[in-house]
């Protein structure tokens, strides 16, 4: 062998053993490298079982059909879940969210061949994704939580090729097949729910086993989801297509009940602005940082707002123009921030907070520019009637508002974790006053951040 030959021979060796030594390095077992080792070994694992049962029943017509109707109905059920399915997802807190797409995938685990189920699965999360949380910049976790659920629906389909001999379709009345068929869905459950907590734990070494199986709620939400996953996969069966709409009615009440009374009537709103009251925002606004906390990401961007010189426009103007001003500052706020996913609330007197899930910290700093752009331009339009001469004069006030912008959750954790990012934001505040007002403070600089006025995304 030549020189040449013998060097390009060891250039060789060492690039075809360079990933066996990466992994058998330190570098792996650090905590982004055990977290990405999990994520790697579930992806494998999914397409493996995927591509191994494949040939297991053959794709007939009758599946083929059956895989439209639970796709169509899955979508539809989607579409119009789409705000109360996002409610949800803000309000879960710790631990795994589970929606109600469940009801279909387990559906197509009862009636259709591996191959197909899997299919209906990344169907759903798919159209789940970019209808209900594409807002979320992280799309790497919606993959690994369908590539879970497809695992873990391989699993429960070994469970019933083993134990139906209908499987693939709905087993008869013997009563061990239907003790498979529950022995089935909770294995699949019980596997999708030790994968995301894995994951979980990785993420966050300090997580508790309590912290692990908090979410009993959200438990019975997956349980009910998967009685009407059987109701469903009964109706298709047997040609009883018009009784799926009582599913979707059943959802729809499942839904309000385990929402609405919580969300419309227990947060109450500040009668004068429509914004959320400061105890509403700490419980609400807690269970989005303290679910960002857990998940390991510091996504969540929090605004203080104080309009400035209030104090001097009640002296000046009168209280009811005070209030007006408070009016303008919260429509201002609502007409910056995204409906469904941002959080805002009156804090106190003419202070003003805003959560914004989801964000980078130059993104936050956009939205505090707009606000504070969109406030300075706005108008407070009243009119005063002159006591002697008996005419109207009107009047208009111009206002100002000083902005602290703060990235977290932070170090903090638990019930603190919301009160840190705030009181950071507040203190980012009170330098915006202390500079000058009518300004945004944020983490960015030691001082102002000097941002240019933004276009407001359509």
């Amino acid at each position: 062998m030549g020189d040449a030959a013998a060097v390009g021979w060891r250039r060789g060796a060492r690039a075809a053993t360079f990933p066996v030594r990466w992994i058998a390095s330190w570098r792996l077992w650090t905590l982004p490298g055990r977290v990405l080792a999990m994520v790697l070994v579930v992806h494998a694992l999914t397409i493996s079982s995927v591509v191994g049962t494949a040939w297991m029943v053959p794709l007939r017509a009758e599946y083929w059909k059956v895989a439209a109707i639970l796709v169509v109905t899955g979508v539809l059920y989607l579409e119009m879940a789409r705000g109360i399915e996002r409610l949800r997802a803000m309000e879960a807190g710790r631990g795994p969210y589970h929606d109600l797409k469940t009801v279909w995938n387990v559906a197509a685990l009862l009636l259709l061949p591996p191959l197909l189920a899997t299919a209906v699965i990344i169907a759903t999360h798919t159209y789940g994704y970019l209808r209900i949380h594409r807002e979320d910049k992280n799309p790497h976790r919606w993959v690994y939580s369908c590539a879970t659920v497809v695992l873990a629906s391989q699993v429960g389909a070994l469970v019933l090729a083993v134990g139906v001999d209908a499987f693939p379709g709905f087993p008869s009345s013997d009563p061990v097949a239907w003790l498979v068929v529950a022995a089935a869905t909770i294995v699949r459950w019980l596997v999708n729910y030790l994968l995301v907590i894995t994951v979980a734990g990785l993420m966050k070494p300090e997580m508790t086993f309590s912290d692990a199986f908090s979410q009993l709620g959200e438990q019975g939400s997956e349980g009910a989801a998967t009685s009407l996953a059987i109701a469903a996969a009964m109706f298709i069966e047997f040609g009883y297509y018009p009784l799926l709409l009582a599913i979707f009615v059943i959802i729809a009440v499942l839904q309000q009940t385990s929402l609405y009374h919580r969300w419309k009537r227990e947060r109450p709103f500040d009668p004068s602005t429509g914004l959320y009251t400061r105890p509403a925002f700490v419980e609400i606004a807690g269970s989005i940082v303290d679910r960002e906390s857990f998940r390991g990401g510091d996504q969540v961007g929090c605004l203080l707002l104080d309009l400035d010189h209030f104090k001097k426009i009640n002296d000046t103007h009168g209280h009811h123009v005070g209030d007006l001003a408070l009016v303008h500052l919260a429509q201002a706020i609502k007409d910056e921030i995204r409906e469904d996913t941002d959080l805002a609330a009156r804090w106190g007197g003419e202070e003003f907070v805003v959560l914004v899930p989801r964000v980078t910290h130059a993104q936050l700093c956009e939205v505090a520019e707009r606000i504070r752009h969109r406030v300075s331009v706005t108008e407070v339009v009243y009119t005063v009637k002159d006591p002697v001469t008996d005419e109207t004069e009107i009047r208009e006030v111009r206002m100002t508002v000083s902005i602290g912008a703060v990235m977290g959750p932070g170090d903090a954790t638990g019930p603190d974790s919301l009160l840190d990012l705030i009181n950071r934001a507040d203190q980012l505040m009170y330098r915006a006053k202390n500079s000058g007002r009518n300004r945004v403070c944020s983490t960015l600089g030691a001082g102002p951040a000097e941002i240019p006025v933004p276009t407001r995304p359509v």
